[in-house]
């Protein structure tokens, strides 16, 4: 359970399933208003269902595609009509194909712009004004290990990806002094449906089966297993909490272990 969230109003981005699933369910059950997110009717409906049958009581659904430049102002407007002012935000979303930087065009970083950098902007700007004058926000940007070492085959998440940090770093600044936080998570190799995506690229590129990759990436982390949902969720939920209160501005890697960096 987290503390201090209760009664609150969340909104968590890409919550039908994985990370925000997991994120979406922790918040719901500590007694956060949730607003879940995704693009399929169907599988928000499911995701409420079962977010409500694990103990979360007030929790709707909003369908959503964040490329669409509309999309963050009509969820805020889903939000405030259901629950009120959204007051924790958890930007999640599916990242952008994987390539090779020498392959990567104009138009691929573009649309990865859109995908996974400003549907941040777009939560900030609509959402960082109350959170400000009621004295009291959370916003956190589910990232990846990406912005703290490139990971090869993935230049679109490498780069746009470590844009969000920076970004959210100079927001966060602004905000503080009024009792707004804003953080990032960078989870490592997480057992998600987008790794599983992943990992099959990787396999039909090198020639080996998806276990192979699998296992790979699972011996990477001196913990050498993969990485459960709930466990990164525990640390957006704890960035999302009252005891986070003097925690902002930080990038937080979630990875097993996987990043060598001293600090």
């Amino acid at each position: 359970m987290i503390s201090g969230v209760d009664g609150r109003t969340a909104i968590v981005g890409g919550s039908s399933s994985g990370l925000g699933y997991a994120v979406a369910e922790l918040l719901a059950r500590s007694g956060a208003r949730v607003m879940v997110v995704s693009r399929s009717e169907e599988r928000v409906a499911k995701a409420v269902d079962g977010i409500r049958v694990s103990g979360g009581a007030a929790v709707e659904g909003c369908v959503a595609d964040f490329t669409d430049a509309g999309a963050p102002a009509a969820v805020v407007t889903a939000t405030c009509d259901a629950f009120g002012q959204p007051e924790i935000v958890v930007t999640n979303g599916g990242g952008p194909p994987g390539m090779p930087a020498v392959e990567a065009t104009a138009e691929d970083l573009s649309a990865a712009c859109e995908l996974l950098l400003l549907p941040v902007q777009r939560f900030a700007e609509l959402t960082l004004p109350a959170m400000r004058s009621s004295g009291w926000g959370r916003f956190v940007a589910i990232t990846s290990i990406a912005v703290r070492e490139p990971v090869p085959g993935l230049v679109l998440s490498n780069a746009l990806r470590a844009a969000v940090t920076g970004y959210l770093k100079s927001i966060s600044d602004e905000v503080a002094a009024d009792g707004v936080t804003v953080n990032s998570v960078c989870p490592g190799f997480t057992a998600t449906d987008r790794l599983g995506v992943l990992a099959k690229n990787v396999a039909e590129r090198e020639g080996v089966t998806v276990d192979e990759v699998f296992a790979g990436w699972a011996e990477m982390a001196p913990v050498h297993r993969l990485l459960r949902p709930e466990e990164v969720a525990a640390a957006v939920g704890f960035l999302c909490s009252e005891a986070a209160s003097a925690i902002t501005g930080v990038a937080l890697p979630v990875d097993g272990g996987l990043g060598r960096s001293l600090i």
